[in-house]
């Protein structure tokens, strides 16, 4: 009888061995694998459940928020401001080669080019963007006398932002070769030049003319990099 105790005993809890030391029968082992599985499974599921929300998450309203990022990207910088690059000497000292610029695209939705804007206008059968100053308005005429910009026969104050050209112009009509002096600037056009007056191609070279006001893509309000070169333009 004391015998079978024990056999029932060790079966059914901790023994203790030979050593002193507590061990576990093959049943109680059995139900804490089972117990281990369980829970292990309970957390697959937990965590895969975790895992397909994520992917939720990550699909449809995600690409959706994306997409509309993109869009209002795209669409600020085609219709409010965007970054330029200055790309040559034609408007030195006011700007410099491979400075950016900030332009903004909202004045002119309003108003019309003022005299002494800087802008950013393509040039026909061009995809290039070129930054200039605006000169001449619709129907003015514009001639070069002794060196200097004359408007409907009076000479352009430009000393805001002149260069060692002011009184110097030499590139005018006459280098091109073309069969006038002066030049009336059509409606719905501006007529506009680089601040280097000598070494730039803009509305005087005969492949350029007069700009077309929907040519005219945007207003130059300030230098933005370098950071040393911060500044606003005009």
């Amino acid at each position: 009888m004391e015998n079978k105790d024990f056999l029932n005993n060790s079966a059914e809890g901790p023994s203790e061995t030979g050593d002193g030391r507590t061990g576990f029968s093959h049943t109680h082992r059995a139900a804490v694998d089972r117990r281990t599985d369980a829970a292990f499974s309970k957390a697959a599921d937990a965590l895969h459940k975790k895992h397909t929300e994520l992917n939720r998450t990550f699909t449809l309203p995600f690409f959706l928020i994306l997409a509309c990022v993109i869009i209002a990207a795209c669409a600020v910088r085609a219709f409010i401001a965007e970054p330029t690059r200055v790309d040559g000497r034609s408007m030195r000292y006011t700007l410099l080669d491979r400075e950016r610029l900030f332009v903004e695209k909202v004045s002119y939705w309003f108003t019309e080019p003022e005299r002494g804007d800087i802008v950013i206008v393509r040039y026909p059968d061009s995809n290039a963007i070129f930054v200039k100053r605006v000169i001449a308005l619709p129907g003015e005429t514009l001639e070069f006398k002794d060196g200097a910009v004359y408007i409907d026969g009076e000479k352009l104050d430009e000393s805001a932002y002149a260069g060692d050209w002011y009184g110097h112009i030499w590139l005018d009509f006459s280098y091109y070769n073309l069969p006038y002096t002066s030049y009336t600037v059509p409606q719905g056009h501006y007529f506009v030049m680089g601040d280097n007056r000598n070494d730039s191609k803009d509305s005087r070279h005969p492949e350029v003319g007069a700009i077309e006001a929907g040519s005219i893509l945007g207003k130059v309000r300030a230098v933005i990099w370098p950071l040393r070169s911060i500044r606003s333009a005009g």
